[in-house]
């Protein structure tokens, strides 16, 4: 006889919708297409893409450790 599979954590789907920020901050480039407010003599272009970067990145982490929840790996 078999055992019945282990009911898994339930995973909050909510947190996908998080994944749609850093395409949104990006999607309208006219809106941030200027030289203005410069970081250390970066343009405002360029630091705000490259913010989206390392935003895009603990969006993504944040998601997948919410949705991995306490799942045991064997």
């Amino acid at each position: 006889m078999s055992t019945p599979p282990s009911a898994r954590p339930a995973r909050p789907r909510w947190v996908l919708v998080l994944l749609i920020l850093p395409f949104i901050g990006l999607l309208f480039p006219n809106w941030y297409a200027r030289a203005e407010p410069r970081l250390s003599g970066i343009p405002f272009f360029i630091w705000y893409q490259f913010a989206w970067v390392v935003g895009g990145v603990a969006v993504t982490a944040f998601v997948y450790f919410v949705r991995r929840g306490g799942e045991d790996e064997d």
